[in-house]
């Protein structure tokens, strides 16, 4: 092969190569989607069960009552509710069994954050909510910001660092029940998946293939 030929054989290859990898990545998500979607469905529909005697399954709705210590609390900023800037509050909830685990408690418009920044209440509650699972950052999320505690993902690591108090780091409980405060609005048990890889893989594949044909049509011209 000449050398402009032989660079050109690298960069097809590296192409095909690439493009193969990032469709097989998508058929793997493609599954993972399919089996979260599964889940959801099979437990959303269950009656709230006691969380000392759940499965602890993802989206499975759950009764538990313990201490809400606002003294340790995160802000989820940028969070918008019918066209409305705001946040998601979480804060730790002792549990009767002595389990510390984090609450998401609900969003709240931006006009009440002073209220919740400065709101350090200690008070015993019953609620329902649903378990979530920690999910990695997507490449574009921003970097949870300890020095402002703003936070973008639910690192339940990170979390328990900056609180300095041991958490459950398997889940934690979105709060569906309403409360006192009328303004702190509870999260609703509802599907937001968006499952796109089945075609986002056949993108890749046929990216693959048209790398493939002009690597064959240049190889014809250049014998």
């Amino acid at each position: 092969f000449k050398s402009s030929s032989y660079k050109f054989l690298v960069f097809s290859l590296f192409c095909i190569t690439l493009t193969i990898g990032l469709g097989i990545w998508q058929l793997i998500r493609l599954e993972w989607k399919e089996n979260l979607i599964k889940t959801f469905e099979e437990t959303s529909l269950r009656p709230a069960a006691n969380l000392n005697i759940a499965d602890k399954t993802e989206f499975l709705k759950v009764r538990v009552k313990g201490e809400i210590n606002r003294n340790f609390k995160i802000f989820f900023p940028a969070k918008t509710l019918n066209g409305k800037s705001g946040y998601r509050l979480a804060s730790i909830m002792t549990t009767i069994g002595d389990e510390k685990i984090l609450i998401d408690e609900g969003w709240y418009a931006e006009d009440n954050h002073e209220y919740f920044s400065r709101n350090n209440s200690i008070f015993t509650e019953e609620i329902i909510g649903y378990i979530r699972y920690p999910r990695e950052a997507k490449l574009f999320t921003p970097i949870n910001n300890v020095i402002s505690n703003e936070w973008y993902t639910y690192n339940l690591y990170e979390i328990e660092n900056f609180l300095n108090i041991e958490i459950n780091k398997e889940y934690f409980i979105k709060n569906m029940s309403v409360r006192e405060e009328s303004f702190l609005i509870p999260s609703e048990l509802k599907p937001t998946f968006r499952n796109n890889h089945l075609q986002y893989a056949i993108t890749w594949f046929l990216m693959s293939f048209a790398f493939f044909v002009l690597f064959l049509v240049y190889l014809k011209k250049n014998k």
